[in-house]
């Protein structure tokens, strides 16, 4: 990482120079189709602003929605697409500085900016636009819990403007802006905060262009390792971030998570923290606390918390301990915003998750088809022990693409084999290349498919490992059984396979 905002003047002057847009003014945006810059057109829309948009592909799901946003889409990257000159470019992070309309953009002086730049000028604002920006971060959990809390706010009647980095199963789209009809002093705006980085011209992480009032981290592990060369750089940004938190500002810290608790009770010992710091968790000294979590028959849980001192049980049809861990820090902060225990629960209650994320596609001939957007080795873990807990006695199929730069290299070799043990059976299609986007000194040593399925066969699980997505298919339809719970898991969308399946069962 090589600078973060507000060390670097030419990222606050692009954020300035997207607030002086004219209305109506014309935006296009490279790299339509991935699923931040997508809410950036959403966003775009919503504002009044005309927008047009450029990529190598427009496959479901993100291509069928940014064409229900504008019709000026454009397949492939050519000056064609710039026969009218924009007043601004946005440049998604997957573009490299060598793209052609990036080029181009450079050399005619059209003012550019970056996903969350746009989200820093047109979402977040200044404090007298919105007085307070709720910023999710962390390893695992970030979209869940950003749902999660626009969720309760919206359903409490506080309208939230919201970014959230995938389809809240509750809310019109994933992303809204916030509503300027309300007195300023109600306005909020709940964002996720992600610490991948932002474009090929601002190599930090996204949640360094927004303004945390109050942040959640939920746990830090070693991720994309793509663009981090240890935990330590991560770490280090985590702490550039908690440091920006105003005094008038909270941190809610996962309790449960040890290495974090030490990290910020160092940054709090040398005063470095200026904002009030609660803990969230199992733990006895946890400001909220999750007491016990029982498992309903009718499926989801419920859920006997201390919030503070005061005691609130909720009920979710979320499963899992991750889950109940989201709604403890959704409750948290509806708790310190002041909205009543009723109201609590009820967004709880009513709040139905994410789109792929442990939901249910299917349920034909006795089997249930999820999918789950897990690929990070504790979230295949966590997500696979959630499921077997919801469905006792079921064979559990998981199935596995390993898709992000991250998890198509051997950085988690051994934690896939401990993650895929909550499953009866693994299913891992092979990695055919380990390359991408990396730094040149890390490693690109591809994952040891084989290699993980003859250890989880050591460990008495059935692993099975596949080249293609027909084989894969071919091979549950011979497998499966009247009960199997089958789960897909990607980041991305596995060449269809789920899809496939379902049509062949």
């Amino acid at each position: 990482m090589t600078s973060i905002p507000e060390l670097d003047q030419a990222s606050l002057q692009r954020v300035a120079e997207i607030k002086k847009l004219s209305p109506g003014a014309k935006i296009h945006l490279i790299g339509i189709c991935g699923t931040g810059m997508a809410a950036v057109a959403a966003l775009l829309v919503q504002l009044g602003y005309q927008i047009s948009g450029s990529d190598k592909a427009f496959y479901p799901p993100m291509g069928p929605y940014v064409r229900s946003l504008t019709s000026a889409l454009y397949q492939g990257f050519s000056l064609d697409n710039f026969k009218i000159k924009p007043d601004l470019v946005v440049i998604g992070n997957s573009i490299r500085s060598d793209n052609v309309e990036v080029d181009f953009t450079l050399k005619q002086k059209i003012p550019y900016a970056s996903m969350p730049e746009v989200f820093a000028a047109l979402l977040i604002g200044e404090r007298d636009f919105c007085p307070r920006s709720i910023v999710v971060s962390g390893t695992h959990g970030k979209t869940t819990t950003t749902a999660a809390i626009a969720t309760l706010l919206d359903l409490a009647g506080l309208k939230p403007g919201y970014f959230i980095g995938g389809a809240p199963l509750n809310l019109p789209g994933s992303i809204r802006v916030v509503d300027t009809e309300l007195e300023v002093s109600k306005r909020t705006v709940v964002l996720e905060g992600d610490e991948y980085d932002s474009a090929y011209f601002a190599k930090w992480p996204k949640f360094h262009s927004y303004r945390p009032d109050f942040l959640v981290i939920t746990s830090i592990e070693f991720d994309h390792g793509d663009i981090y060369a240890s935990l330590d750089e991560i770490r280090t940004e985590f702490n550039r971030l908690i440091k920006r938190v105003p005094k008038a500002g909270a941190i809610f810290v996962n309790a449960d998570d040890p290495k974090l608790v030490a990290q910020v009770s160092q940054l709090f010992s040398e005063n470095q923290i200026q904002a009030q710091v609660f803990f969230y968790g199992l733990s006895p000294s946890a400001n909220f606390r999750l007491v016990s979590r029982t498992s309903l028959e009718s499926g989801g849980q419920t859920l006997e918390c201390s919030l503070d001192g005061q005691n609130l049980v909720m009920q979710t049809r979320l499963t899992g301990p991750h889950n109940a861990l989201n709604l403890l820090v959704t409750a948290s902060i509806g708790k310190c915003l002041g909205l009543s225990a009723e109201k609590i629960r009820h967004g709880v209650a009513e709040f139905r998750g994410v789109a792929r994320r442990q939901q249910i596609i299917d349920e034909k001939n006795g089997i249930t088809v999820l999918e789950d957007f897990a690929h990070h080795p504790t979230a295949v873990d966590l997500t696979l022990k959630g499921l077997k807990e919801n469905y006792p006695g079921r064979r559990l199929i998981a199935v596995f693409e390993p898709r992000s730069n991250t998890s198509r290299r051997a950085f988690f070799q051994e934690a896939y084999t401990e993650a895929f043990s909550a499953s009866d059976v693994a299913v891992v299609k092979k990695v055919s290349d380990a390359s991408g986007y990396a730094k040149a000194e890390l490693e690109t040593k591809a994952l040891d498919v084989e290699l993980l399925i003859e250890k989880l066969k050591a460990k008495g699980k059935h692993g099975f490992s596949f080249s293609s997505v027909e084989e894969i298919r071919e091979f549950l339809l011979q497998f499966q059984s009247p009960g199997d719970v089958i789960v897909f898991m990607s980041n991305g969308d596995f060449g269809g396979l789920m899809e496939q399946y379902i049509r062949s069962i």
